[in-house]
């Protein structure tokens, strides 16, 4: 409860004093938490924190109907503030625009900008990785042909009903106009079956190389229980072999899509 009321007194502070117009966090709903809009600081008492709270709040700041009330205070773990950074990095947010109520593993560590919470994020959980049993099923994936793979993901994907609920949860899925919904060309079958599912599935993953966060969002967001997370470590996992870029932890980096450098390797190219 300590962290708790922590929160609270500061969500309350950071609205009277201005340094914030608006607090997205938690609340409870039943033995659900659901995410929470604060004005007033009397409704501070509202906010929630606990092992449950897996939506990744970083995904509303990119909503038009929010951008009136930036500076925005948000509530965020590690996963969370590696969101920012890499939004920040691909000038959807500037530092000014938020404030961060920064909750660590166990703990609280108050109120920070951009720049402090980037530092905590380096000093204290530069090793922050998937549990364990996530790992070993990305190593089981990785051990496995590349027929073996194709097998494994085409009944994963066969489940998707292309709610698009991962995309939703995602706050690096920010574009206006997402691919699947244009169609003239149509790129990506719209029906929820067969190649259309495994074209979606695998050119987000690709589309979040070096982009993710690793927050777990869309992956507790699927109602289908689609493994997504495996996808995107592996793939983060190649662009950190690759590139040396692990996301979200320099506020200066360029993204690793759409930026280059003269000693990238040109093996590719034939």
């Amino acid at each position: 409860m300590e962290i708790v009321e922590s929160i609270r007194a500061d969500a309350a502070a950071v609205l009277t004093d201005g340094r914030a117009k608006l607090v997205i966090g938690y609340r409870d709903r039943g033995d659900r938490r659901m995410p929470v809009f604060i004005l007033d600081p009397k409704q501070a008492d509202l906010l929630v924190y606990d092992a449950e709270c897996k939506q990744n709040l970083a995904a509303y700041l990119r909503k038009s109907e929010l951008k009136k009330f930036r500076p925005v205070a948000i509530v965020a773990r590690p996963a969370v503030i590696r969101s920012l950074i890499l939004l920040h990095a691909e000038s959807q947010l500037k530092p000014e625009e938020i404030v961060i109520l920064t909750v660590g593993d166990k703990e609280y560590h108050g109120i920070m900008d951009l720049k402090s919470a980037a530092a905590l994020l380096n000093e204290k959980y530069k090793t922050i990785a998937p549990d364990a049993g996530t790992l070993a099923l990305v190593r089981k994936l990785a051990a496995m042909t590349a027929d073996e793979r194709s097998a494994f993901w085409t009944a994963e994907f066969a489940k998707c009903t292309r709610c698009y609920a991962c995309r939703a949860a995602c706050p690096m899925c920010y574009c206006s106009r997402c691919i699947v919904e244009k169609n003239v060309p149509q790129w990506i079958s719209t029906a929820a079956a067969g190649h259309g599912n495994y074209a979606w599935n695998i050119i987000r993953a690709f589309h979040l190389a070096g982009r993710c966060s690793e927050c777990g969002a869309c992956e507790a967001a699927c109602p289908q229980g689609i493994p997504l997370m495996l996808l995107n470590i592996e793939v983060g996992q190649r662009v950190l072999e690759e590139f040396g870029a692990k996301s979200g932890y320099d506020p200066d980096a360029k993204p690793v899509i759409g930026s280059w450098s003269p000693d990238d390797k040109e093996e590719f190219i034939k």
